[in-house]
């Protein structure tokens, strides 16, 4: 990437700044070079909008008018005021993140500063194009829950239709109890190969007897039947149990409907006999 296709991904989104040659500038300075005029008098940026357009490249004397690294900081700041919320998923589109990725400003922000550090600061004009890949890391690294808006196949869907029992479970130490679910395949796409399992096992106190559940061949519009036995086990409390619909790789088919299938169970100690009398 060069800084040209840098400006040209972000201007036209840009609040506040017109001009071409005037967005060179003010760009230039946030970073903390005062190689341009903040905002150049009207007839005087030629140069910039040549830099702007990719005329003209990036030379030694206008990276090395950069401080080092770069004010990113100021940059940061210049970003967060020109970049509103409608044209946030607009820019980082323009920089291969997906419209249905989570959309963090000040992360993309960050990514945003590092690649212009890359730019004005290697001796070649042409950079790796890092911003989604370091959006992405960024996003790890804060631990941000990425979450996906739609079924992994177009067109699939499903429909709780009944549960039973229909309120949560009330069950004592070690009881074994049942929970079934009715789904309707809702969607155009055949299922074949899926299965249900507990994505939740290691983390709730209730235990499933088998936390998987195949799911038989269902076509649209049909409805499938799913039974799972439980034991309550020895330990107090309000606890679920979270299914989830996989494909025979392993992948989630519906992601953006992670609680579809859930049960609450609370369990309680019953009072002894002895302890009753």
């Amino acid at each position: 990437m060069e800084f040209s296709e840098f400006s040209k991904r972000i201007h036209p989104n840009l609040s506040g700044i017109s001009s071409q040659g005037h967005f060179v500038g003010a760009l230039f300075n946030a970073a903390g070079s005062k190689f341009f005029p903040i905002q150049p008098s009207y007839g005087t940026d030629d140069y910039q909008r040549k830099v702007f357009s990719g005329a003209r490249k990036l030379n030694k004397k206008m990276k090395d008018s950069f401080p080092k690294p770069i004010d990113a900081e100021n940059l940061k700041v210049f970003f967060q005021t020109r970049i509103g919320e409608s044209s946030l998923p607009l820019i980082m589109s323009n920089f291969g993140i997906p419209l249905d990725e989570v959309q963090d400003k000040n992360l993309f922000i960050s990514a945003l500063c590092t690649q212009f550090q890359n730019i004005v600061s290697e001796a070649a004009n042409q950079v790796a194009d890092i911003v989604a890949s370091e959006y992405n890391r960024l996003l790890c690294k804060s631990g941000i829950a990425i979450v996906n808006l739609f079924p992994f196949y177009p067109g699939d869907d499903l429909q709780l239709i009944s549960e039973l029992p229909i309120q949560n479970h009330v069950a004592v130490f070690y009881e074994k109890f049942d929970h079934q679910w009715t789904i309707r395949n809702t969607g155009t796409v055949t299922w074949v190969d899926r299965y249900f399992e507990c994505t939740n096992q290691s983390k709730t106190r209730i235990r499933a007897m088998n936390t998987r559940i195949d799911v038989p061949q269902t076509k649209p519009g049909d409805e499938v039947c799913l039974a799972v036995k439980f034991d309550a086990r020895g330990i107090e409390g309000t606890f679920e149990s979270i299914w989830e619909m996989k494909d025979n790789t392993g992948r989630l088919c519906f992601p953006d409907k992670s609680k579809t299938l859930k049960l609450v169970a609370t369990v309680i100690n019953r009072p002894s006999i002895a302890a009753e009398v």
